[in-house]
């Protein structure tokens, strides 16, 4: 598509080829016509008719020219202007994206607060709920306030009343002190003679302890001495018969028993002479030892009838075994053997 400068020079081109045919027609018809001076003449302001022509239609091209410069100019400003509102556009374009995700941001934040609102007023409505029991509970705490008035009201009075009787009464226990007082004297007089009598009471209590005194210790040296007997005996039963203990593991020998025999219970001591608590005695079987022991113990019951504690010893000295034989029971109810 031809624009319209295009369009102008190639009127031109097309003006100049006419003038240069013109010229060439008008050369050959000189020529041919030499002598006809007239009709040169004619040609001659022909061709001056259309350079005067031709010179109006350059200046119209350069018109034309002029005002097609000044189009190119507008449409290059327009264009400018346009790329400009290209630019602004795409900044709009951005600005409404960042609006956009700062829309959503906030509608994200509505809706945070409005959980939040909700939650607070839940929160609110649980506080009214308590609010509303611990008004109730006030409102019953008032009743029971005023009741309590009433009864203190009530009680007051009636502490009114009491110390009245307790007025009457005081005197009634001034006169009842009174006749204490003249019997206190009368009860002193009688106080005298039991003093005198308990003075006598305590010399013959006394003169009657030392006689138990004397009996308790002729008593006591029997008693040594049948104690004595029986822990003679029960050393050498047990010397006999149980210096000795055998299983299938350990065979642990005995070689002295200490017995004490009292009122409450009989002890016996039995001391080891080849195993140590760290060995011998720690590889025995605990069951069938407990019952070597309780067997010495039945022994021992068959002729005294006591309680029996015995407490077994290694041959460094070291307590190995602590057993209670219980002679209701004919048993051994507790015991302790190390280590454990």
């Amino acid at each position: 598509m031809l624009t319209l400068g295009g369009l102008l020079m190639k009127n031109r081109l097309v003006l100049v080829l006419i003038c240069l045919f013109i010229f060439g027609g008008m050369t050959t018809f000189s020529q041919a016509a030499s002598n006809n001076s007239s009709y040169v003449t004619r040609l001659e302001e022909q061709i001056k008719s259309l350079r005067s022509n031709l010179d109006s239609k350059d200046e119209k091209i350069r018109d034309l020219e002029s005002k097609l410069e000044e189009k190119e100019k507008k449409i290059f400003d327009l264009n400018k202007n346009l790329k400009s509102k290209d630019d602004t556009i795409s900044t709009l374009k951005e600005k409404e994206k960042e609006q956009t995700s700062k829309s959503s941001i906030v509608e994200s934040l509505s809706d945070l607060k409005s959980t939040k609102i909700l939650n607070l007023e839940k929160v609110v409505e649980e506080k009214n709920t308590e609010i509303d029991k611990l008004n109730k509970v006030l409102v019953e705490k008032n009743t029971e306030i005023n009741n309590l008035k009433f009864n203190v009201s009530s009680l007051s009075s009636r502490i009114k009343e009491l110390n009245s009787d307790l007025n009457e009464k005081m005197e009634r226990v001034s006169g009842l002190e009174s006749q204490i007082d003249k019997r206190d004297l009368n009860l002193s007089n009688y106080t005298n003679r039991l003093d005198k009598e308990a003075l006598e009471k305590d010399d013959l209590k006394y003169k009657i302890s030392q006689l138990k005194l004397e009996l308790d210790i002729d008593d006591d040296d029997d008693k040594d001495n049948n104690n004595k007997d029986d822990e003679d005996e029960i050393e050498d039963m047990l010397d006999d018969d149980y210096d000795k203990y055998k299983d299938d593991d350990v065979s642990l020998r005995f070689n002295k028993f200490d017995v004490n025999v009292s009122s409450k219970k009989i002890e016996v001591e039995m001391y080891g002479s080849n195993f140590d608590r760290g060995d011998e005695w720690k590889d025995r079987d605990k069951s069938e030892f407990r019952e070597f022991i309780e067997d010495i113990c039945k022994d021992i019951d068959k002729d005294f009838n006591d309680d029996i504690e015995i407490t077994v010893y290694d041959d460094d000295d070291d307590k190995v075994g602590e057993y209670e034989y219980d002679d209701d029971k004919n048993k051994i109810t507790d015991y302790d053997e190390y280590p454990f």
